[in-house]
């Protein structure tokens, strides 16, 4: 089972995770490891594979001002990508706003 939590920074993703799938290994912070390897060089796609079987919790990005910077920009671009092509393959989705999820998938 593939199971994404979204939402923005300090609401409550990766306790809401741990509390309704414990048995899955939680995968936190999927906008930092994105920007590691954006960093790097590398393709930030090429961690979906890794993802799958896993709950992940990412921070929204793209609800603000367009980054002026070209590299904040690109990244904000490739996480919203990686978690759409991951939400697309998960079993379940959720947005969390101050500690509430809602499910979306």
């Amino acid at each position: 089972m593939t199971v994404l939590f979204i939402g923005g920074a300090y609401q409550g993703k990766a306790a809401l995770a741990r509390e309704r799938y414990p048995e899955l290994p939680l995968v936190q912070g999927l906008h930092l490891q994105v920007r590691q390897v954006l960093e790097a060089g590398g393709d930030p796609s090429a961690l979906l594979p890794g993802l799958l079987g896993k709950v992940v919790a990412c921070d929204e990005l793209g609800c603000g001002v367009v980054p002026v910077d070209p590299f904040e920009d690109r990244w904000r671009e490739e996480t919203g990508r990686l978690c759409c092509a991951l939400a697309a393959q998960a079993d379940a989705v959720y947005r969390v706003w101050a500690g509430i999820p809602q499910r979306i998938k």
